[in-house]
């Protein structure tokens, strides 16, 4: 199906309401009627799945507790969005596309290199679209400087150096208290957090890998590095509190990390704002009795705060912290996956690439 000549908005089933699936896909149809509408949703969470449905209006029959529900069902819309975890991706996917559905599919593809051959070959023989989200090919920098490449403004590619910065904070969110702390239960760091880059470099280069070397470590996030006297948790009462940059209640109360950039954006008033709200948060407090909008600058409503709760009540987060994984030391955690790691990549037409993430 053409969708970009398509007058009415496309129909989707949505498998996954979490933060991908109801923050972002789910918020842009509510943004866009007139582009999307989710009429069906499957998630096991009772409270996520019966949000999101009244967000988009959707009928009890067309609530599922689980995927397979959903998919036992005639093809219902144009549609299926997969927003389930790694390693859930594949089962649904294929389920989608026997059913006749074109499906987008949250990334990483699969785990492994055969599911994702399987699924190649089932959406082909079933002439159906399937998508994986690497968007970072449709960022205006990468776009561009692949128009230069195609256009031989910058000559030949010879080599890449490529480098995934992971946020400080954004790593020990994911990758050290979060879902994508043990590779046995989702996949590994370099699979889950820089597909997209070896998207990039793919999509620059369009030829076959022939040889790829990597090395991975997990150097600093490990016990023997926890400052002095650090309790299991952040909120049990830690003494590096004040100084510690991955303070738990500082990322998913107050934001601070976040607003930190707010505090260098390029507009005097978003500079303002996040300069304030860092270093005068009592004014911040008493104004937003004025201005909700302001609230969220010392009860953070957003994510990552969404993801260790589904109503961000500052009582609800700070229960989230004490009892779930968010609120762990990162340097007392169960995290298995490399904090820093390289690969070396040969292409079949010599052209060599190196992926550096820390």
């Amino acid at each position: 199906m053409n969708y970009m000549e398509q007058k009415n908005p496309i129909s989707a089933v949505l498998i996954g309401a979490g933060a991908r699936g109801r923050g972002a896909y789910g918020a842009w149809a509510v943004r866009h009627p007139e582009r999307l509408k989710v009429i069906a949703v499957a998630e096991p969470h009772d409270a996520r799945r019966e949000a999101f449905a009244r967000e988009h209006r959707i009928d009890p029959e067309n609530q599922f507790r689980s995927w397979e529900e959903l998919l036992a069902r005639e093809r219902m819309a144009d549609a299926c969005l997969i927003c389930t975890q790694d390693q859930m991706h594949t089962a649904p996917a294929l389920q989608a596309l026997q059913r006749g559905y074109d499906v987008l599919l949250e990334k990483p593809m699969a785990t492994v290199a055969k599911e994702c051959r399987e699924l190649v070959q089932v959406a082909e023989g079933a002439g159906r679209e399937l998508r994986i989200c690497h968007v970072a090919r449709y960022a205006q920098f990468f776009s561009r400087a692949k128009r230069a490449i195609l256009d031989g403004r910058i000559g030949d590619i010879i080599h890449i150096n490529h480098a995934e910065n992971v946020a400080f904070w954004h790593f020990a969110h994911g990758y050290v208290r979060g879902n994508w702390r043990k590779a046995e239960d989702s996949s590994p760091v370099i699979l889950a957090k820089t597909c997209h880059d070896f998207d990039l470099i793919y999509w620059m280069v369009e030829e076959p890998a022939r040889q790829v070397h990597s090395f991975g470590e997990l150097t600093f996030f490990r016990e023997e590095n926890a400052p002095a006297g650090a309790p299991a948790r952040c909120t049990d009462g830690c003494p590096a509190a004040s100084s510690c940059l991955f303070y738990a209640p500082r990322l998913y109360v107050t934001a601070d990390t976040l607003l930190r950039i707010t505090a260098r954006a390029k507009n005097p008033l978003m500079r303002l704002i996040g300069n304030t709200a860092i270093n005068h948060p009592k004014i911040i407090s008493s104004l937003s009795c004025f201005y909700r909008p302001l609230r969220r600058l010392v009860d953070w409503d957003m994510w990552p705060a969404t993801v260790i709760t589904d109503t961000c009540t500052l009582e609800e987060k700070w229960d989230a912290m004490c009892e779930g994984p968010y609120g762990r030391c990162v340097f007392r955690c169960d995290n298995d996956v490399p904090d820093h790691q390289s690969v070396n990549i040969v292409f079949e037409n010599g052209v060599t690439a190196t992926l550096t993430m820390q």
